[in-house]
């Protein structure tokens, strides 16, 4: 069977056509696959289609991991039970529906997070937060732990950054999903831990608070004589200096 053919349809007919309802974004040409966010490179497809879109990648495809883990994580179980298209696109639906009326509730209980449904930081107040926010990744570290929708665990991060990258969605979603505010955030359950940040050990110069010696001048004086230091030395010994100076500051402050 030309499964190539059978795709390239299915991404036509998406083109020609305006759907209501539940609708999917999927990349025509999978990012592990080199493809892009642009627009030409995204069809708009029912739930139902989506599932047989990926299906089709992975026989066009076939030994791609990413291909493969992209169908599981849509299936979100982890049992044999056979999941057919109509299904998977009621159950996508029903998601959709509870997810939409979860987050209206609890925007009327809770109001929007910091209150700014409308509204705009201004700039000064931006310039706060970004102080703010590098002083805390100064004093302390997080870890964000990942787990499955059946409670596996899947992976750790360092930041929530790096959780948001890799999940593909953003860093508010991740801190609000690790809060207990949202459910999962893309087919993950979040937690995160903030420890102290210890900075590294730095041993102390043997030349602190003392002053060279005229026979140690002498000495590295003649140990010199008729030589010259190299780029790469002068290089590096530039760079560690720098380095030197910014951890002592971070010590200081």
């Amino acid at each position: 069977m030309n499964y190539k053919k059978h795709y390239d349809r299915l991404i036509e007919k998406s083109r020609n056509r305006i759907l209501e309802g539940y609708v999917e974004k999927h990349h025509i040409l999978p990012k592990c696959l080199g493809g892009t966010d642009e627009k030409y490179n995204i069809a708009i497809l029912t739930p139902e289609e989506h599932f047989l879109a990926h299906q089709l990648l992975i026989k066009i495809y076939p030994g791609n991991r990413d291909l493969v883990y992209a169908v599981q994580l849509m299936t979100t179980h982890q049992t044999n039970a056979r999941i057919n298209n109509k299904l998977f696109g009621w159950l996508r639906k029903q998601m959709a529906i509870a997810m939409s009326a979860q987050t209206k509730k609890w925007l009327l209980e809770n109001e929007h997070p910091k209150g700014m449904l409308g509204k705009h930081h201004k700039l000064e107040n931006i310039d706060k937060i970004t102080t703010g926010i590098k002083q805390t990744a100064i004093e302390k570290r997080i870890e964000v732990y990942a787990y499955n929708l059946d409670g596996i665990f899947y992976k750790k991060y360092n930041s929530l950054i790096e959780c948001a990258f890799d999940l593909k969605t953003n860093a508010s979603n991740v801190k609000y999903t690790a809060e207990g505010k949202f459910g999962h955030c893309k087919q993950k359950q979040l937690r995160y831990e903030f420890f102290e940040n210890i900075l590294p050990y730095i041993k102390p110069s043997p030349l602190k608070g003392k002053k060279k010696t005229e026979e140690h001048k002498r000495n590295q004086s003649i140990a010199m004589t008729g030589r010259k230091r190299t780029t790469e030395w002068c290089e590096a010994h530039s760079n560690a200096m720098k380095e030197y100076h910014l951890k002592k500051r971070k010590t200081n402050e």
